[in-house]
């Protein structure tokens, strides 16, 4: 057993930890799940309220990078403001407009004229505006078909054999792309039944809108078709859920037109009310009647049976009953949307938000798939005469992402995640600028006209300098991030917060590291095919194994919170350290994370109350993987949670310092560790984005009641050597050997860091 450093810890045996439920009582529930990707990429494109961003807004200028220091006296001060100012925030009325005028929800007359403009004039403005009319267009090209049930969920469109997406070949054929197996019939359809019932209300959005800025019957008549169609229609779909066997769930979370009281609210919200709203004028009494009766009140009545609660369901259903009653003149249903005891707006940002402004799944997907649903309601509520931007927490919602930003653009791909950036929610934040005029988010915004730039009257071309970023931890979320100068450019991501839930991964003490503009060290997120019925979700994306963390006895952590135990950083050098002892009853563990221009050190301090195996894990980008400890295939062990993904393993053993090498495209990962006694290594490679997507991966295994890991992480770009040398770990001090120079971390057991190079401090916490 290799000796373990004295890197203090204030962890002790946490009584609550013994009455967690077992791990098997936190495994996926079949499909008690949100969004699919397919799904929010319709949400953005089907209105053009909502449209998808552009992909150069994914990865478009990054904002300025700069050294941080530990969180001062004025920063704490000002968080603590922060949150007073949430606690005493006022909400305002709530009423409707007196007369009720449509459009009430969809635009203000103002904003219809600046739209009307744009249309009859030229330019990229004009084309911006154009481009919904013409899809409207195409809409009215199409024979309508209503498909003859409602849709099902993405989650069930897999190969369970090869847990793997299907390819659609028509409407009732799926074949996997592996296997070659081809179902039909439920649900394998009804996936495919529900994109063409979002094509079919895009369309009659898109119409709508077209109606609404030419005055076209045409578009009116089609929208009102499709709203009467479904009118016709709701009732009579049968009732379903997106399981078949939890009854139960079945019962509260199913509906008509799809699968969940979720995404019945999202479409709602994002369309059939506007839609309705738009032509409402247009419309006879008897089919405003036939509407309301046959689509939009039982739609209201079956979200409003299933009382979520904290989370992103319940935010969207507050989404649907607020666009729902406004644009129906009904004062009770926005009323709920806003002030329901337990589940209003008002309950979400009191409970579901840090104090720093991010959703409590920690996950930025599902941030910013909220985020999409507090948007709709502040901005219809403004159209009400209803104030809810000046909420101090919603704004903080915007402006927190861009601080969390890597190196190459994305945010760090945390809990049920593919991909998200600050920028690529520029259309989420021009509602909230317009709304604030907070200059902290001009930089997020796109720099050439798109249509909610134009409908709200911000001139594109006003030029704002991206926000510097530093080094900062988030107290209250329980995340940390590392920036420091150099030609690598590095960055690192350190979760220690609470659990988030359905949505989030037993990744506590995880991180994620990148450099040279690229993804190293990965936190897989979810598959992208959103498999959250299949054992790879439960066995793989969800569990410990998957992410750069310590796993214990082989199985994955239960939920838990770490502690934040130091921070400190400056322009060169940045450092966080944190501890966890719920994640593994009995077993306390601190890990410390020290980023220089040129690598990441890890340091790991593990110590239990009997005998265990403790396996340090690490995943990195790349084509492959050395490591000079490994041998030939060797044997692998049982019962161990998630490895059946592994694949290409190779093992050995060893008491010597561990090198491997990660290499990539453009940039190799070399990995040192200090050796120790009794050490076993394997590695291989798992999935990422799906199955098919593999990512090199080195597991590193000791035993005992106490133990430690130190590693150097240096990313080196192809043609050059690495600078480390060898890594050692003698007590508290930590010694990296890196050409003709010498550096050393040493922290102590009341948490004091110094950060040495050639003998010179380099950084030191405050004494």
């Amino acid at each position: 057993m290799p000796a373990s450093p004295t890197i203090g810890s204030s962890c002790a045996s946490s009584p609550e930890a013994a009455t967690l439920p077992s791990r098997t009582h936190w495994n996926v529930r079949e499909g008690a799940c949100s969004l699919p990707s397919r799904r929010f990429q319709y949400l953005r494109e089907g209105n053009p309220a909502c449209p998808r961003p552009d992909a150069r807004y994914n990865k478009g200028a990054r904002p300025v990078t700069q050294g941080g220091d530990e969180m001062s006296l004025f920063a704490v001060l000002g968080l603590l403001a922060a949150a007073a100012s949430a606690e005493e925030w006022k909400a305002p009325p709530i009423q409707l407009p007196k007369p009720l005028k449509h459009p009430v929800i969809a635009a203000t007359p103002e904003e219809l004229g600046r739209l009307r403009a744009a249309l009859k004039a030229t330019g990229p403005a004009h084309d911006a505006v154009a481009r919904v009319v013409k899809q409207a267009d195409e809409a009215l090209s199409k024979p309508l078909a209503f498909p003859p049930r409602g849709g099902q969920h993405n989650q069930w469109y897999q190969c369970d054999k090869c847990q793997l997406a299907l390819k659609t070949i028509d409407d009732t054929h799926h074949e996997c792309p592996r296997c070659k197996t081809v179902y039909s019939g439920e649900p394998y359809d009804d996936v495919v039944y529900e994109h063409q019932h979002y094509a079919i209300i895009r369309g009659a959005s898109n119409a709508a809108w077209a109606y609404a800025l030419t005055g076209e019957r045409r578009y009116a008549d089609h929208a009102a078709k499709v709203l009467l169609g479904y009118a016709e229609r709701y009732l009579r779909y049968p009732y379903h859920a997106n399981t078949r066997n939890n009854l139960a769930w079945k019962i509260v979370s199913g509906g008509h037109l799809f699968e969940q009281t979720l995404n019945e609210a999202a479409s709602l919200s994002c369309d059939l009310a506007p839609s309705y709203d738009l032509i409402h004028d247009a419309l006879s009494q008897t089919d405003r009647a036939a509407i309301r009766d046959g689509l939009l009140v039982p739609m209201l009545k079956n979200m409003d049976k299933h009382k979520a609660g904290k989370g992103n369901w319940q935010t969207w259903h507050n989404a649907g009953m607020l666009a729902g009653g406004a644009v129906l003149g009904d004062l009770a249903w926005v009323e709920k949307a806003i002030a329901q005891p337990h589940n209003g707006f008002i309950e979400q940002m009191k409970v579901s938000v840090s104090d720093e402004g991010m959703w409590y799944e920690n996950s930025w997907g599902y941030h910013f798939y909220t985020l999409h649903a507090m948007t709709l309601i502040a901005e219809y509520a403004r159209r009400l005469g209803i104030d809810l931007w000046s909420h101090p927490t919603l704004r903080k919602m915007y402006t927190l992402p861009v601080h969390y930003t890597m190196a190459d653009g994305s945010l760090p791909r945390w809990g049920d995640d593919v991909h998200a950036s600050a920028r690529g929610a520029g259309w989420l934040t021009e509602y909230a600028y317009a709304a604030t005029k907070d200059p902290d988010l001009l930089p997020l915004l796109p720099q050439a006209p798109y249509w909610q730039s134009v409908m709200l009257g911000r001139d594109p071309s006003t030029k704002a300098e991206p926000p510097i970023l530093t080094s900062r931890v988030f107290r209250s979320a329980g995340h940390a991030i590392l920036r420091t100068r150099g030609e690598a450019g590095l960055t690192a991501a350190f979760t220690f917060g609470p659990y988030g839930g359905y949505h989030g991964h037993f990744d506590k003490l995880s991180f994620v590291f990148f450099g040279h503009r690229e993804e190293l060290g990965v936190d897989p997120g979810r598959a992208a095919s959103q498999a959250y019925r299949l054992p790879i979700h439960r066995n793989w994306y969800k569990p410990t194994l998957s992410h750069n963390a310590v796993l214990v006895d082989k199985q994955p952590q239960r939920p838990a919170c770490g502690k934040l135990e130091l921070f400190v950083a400056n322009h060169e050098y940045a450092a966080v350290a944190a501890s966890c002892d719920e994640a593994y009853p009995g077993v306390c563990h601190k890990r410390l994370l020290v980023l220089t221009p040129t690598y990441l050190l890890v340091v790991d301090q593990l110590t239990s109350d009997k005998p265990r195996r403790f396996d340090w894990v690490y995943h990195n980008r790349g084509t492959t993987i050395e490591c000079d400890a490994v041998k030939e295939p060797g044997k692998v062990p049982d019962k161990f949670v998630g490895l059946e993904y592994v694949q290409d393993i190779k093992t050995g053993a060893t008491a010597s310092p561990i090198r491997a090498a990660f290499a990539g495209k453009t940039v190799t990962t070399h990995l040192t560790m200090a050796g120790a006694e009794e050490t076993e290594v394997l590695i291989g490679d798992g999935p990422c984005a799906s199955i098919l997507d593999r990512v090199p991966m080195a597991v590193i295994t000791r035993h005992g009641t106490q133990t430690a890991f130190a590693a150097v992480l240096e990313p080196v770009p192809i043609g050059r050597r690495p600078a480390v040398r060898a890594v050692e770990l003698t007590g508290a001090v930590v010694t990296v050997h890196r050409g003709d120079a010498t550096d050393q971390a040493t922290l102590s057991l009341a948490n004091e860091l110094d950060v040495t190079t050639g003998g010179k401090a380099v950084l030191v916490t405050p004494r």
